[in-house]
């Protein structure tokens, strides 16, 4: 049974109601920093709720993301259950999440880009992933025949 009597340690956690521990410990991560945090509360991603399904949940991934956020930064609970962004992160064949596999954490976060991206491309925090995670690398390449010639090679990465 889970005890909802209050916040411990100042901060609300997330539950795990199966095996989705990879995802819960990047998505504690992302809360945890305060710029990406409130930028992800501020947005606006212009759709409207999507609830034209069964379970009666908003289908779109940004809008549980600032849900859940906006649980972990406002609620004296003690925890927050994500089963409604467990529904609305699908998997490449458009599935919600399955949360009695355990997947693999890289693969939830290149994916967890690849939506959060997509929500904010027509927005003013289109960057805004670049602006906090990303960076870039150089690979110096030099010329293969001797003569010199260097250039550097930038790519860009989270």
């Amino acid at each position: 049974m889970r005890d909802h009597s209050g916040k411990k340690e100042g901060h609300v956690g997330l539950y795990n109601p199966g095996c989705i521990c990879y995802m819960n410990s990047m998505l504690q991560q992302f809360f945890m920093v305060p710029t990406y945090r409130y930028s992800v509360l501020q947005s606006d991603d212009g759709e409207k709720p999507n609830i034209n399904n069964a379970s009666n949940v908003d289908d779109n991934v940004f809008h549980q993301l600032q849900r859940m956020f906006s649980y972990l930064e406002l609620s004296d609970r003690e925890d927050y259950l994500p089963t409604g962004f467990c529904f609305a992160f699908k998997d490449w064949d458009g599935n919600p999440t399955n949360i009695s596999i355990q997947q693999d954490a890289q693969e939830f976060l290149a994916r967890f880009f690849d939506k959060i991206e997509t929500s904010l491309k027509e927005t003013p925090n289109k960057y805004l992933l670049q602006s906090v995670f990303g960076g870039k690398t150089c690979s110096p390449l030099f010329c293969a025949d001797g003569c010199g010639t260097a250039k550097n090679r930038y790519e860009d990465f989270y």
